[in-house]
C-alpha cells in the first residue's frame, strides 16, 4: 500500500460502490431478510469503489472506506426498519417520517432491541463476509 491514491476520488468511488451495496441489501430486506450477499456489497462496493476511482488504495484508504462500510450498514438497516414501519402504518405517516424516527417508533412497539440485533448481525456478515470474499478472490492472504 502505497500513499499514491486519490483519496478526493477514492472517497467518491467508496460511496457510489456502498450506495450500490446498500440497494442490493434493501432489495434482500424487503423479502424479509438478511443476508451475506448485502453486506459483501456493501463492503466490495466500498472497497473497490475506493480502489476503482482512486485509482490505489493507501492505509488511510482503508480507514477511509471501512468508515463508509460501517455508516452504509447503520443506513441500510435504519432503511429498511423505516420501510418495514412506513408498510405497517399504513399511510398514517409519511416515509420521511417513519425514517426519522426508527428507533422511537421501535421502542414504542417493544422493538427496539431487534434493530440493535440486526444491526449487530449485519456488522459481523458484512465484515466476516467481505474479508472472506477478499480472500477467495486472492486480493488479501497473500
Amino acid at each position: 500500500m502505497y500513499d499514491s491514491d486519490n483519496k478526493v476520488m477514492g472517497t467518491v468511488g467508496a460511496l457510489i460502490g456502498a450506495l450500490l451495496g446498500i440497494g442490493i441489501w434493501c432489495l434482500i430486506g424487503l423479502a424479509g431478510k438478511i443476508a451475506v450477499i448485502g453486506g459483501v456489497a456493501i463492503f466490495l462496493g466500498a472497497f473497490g469503489g475506493y480502489l476503482l476511482l482512486g485509482k490505489d488504495m493507501s492505509k488511510v484508504g482503508v480507514v477511509i472506506a471501512g468508515v463508509i462500510v460501517l455508516v452504509s450498514v447503520y443506513f441500510a438497516t435504519r432503511l429498511n426498519y423505516g420501510i418495514s414501519l412506513y408498510r405497517a402504518m399504513e399511510g398514517e405517516m409519511s416515509f420521511g417520517e417513519c425514517y426519522s424516527k426508527v428507533l422511537d417508533l421501535l421502542e414504542a412497539f417493544g422493538k427496539k432491541g431487534s434493530f440493535y440485533k440486526d444491526l449487530v448481525i449485519g456488522y459481523l456478515i458484512t465484515i466476516v463476509g467481505g474479508i472472506g470474499a477478499l480472500a477467495k478472490l486472492g486480493a488479501i492472504g497473500k
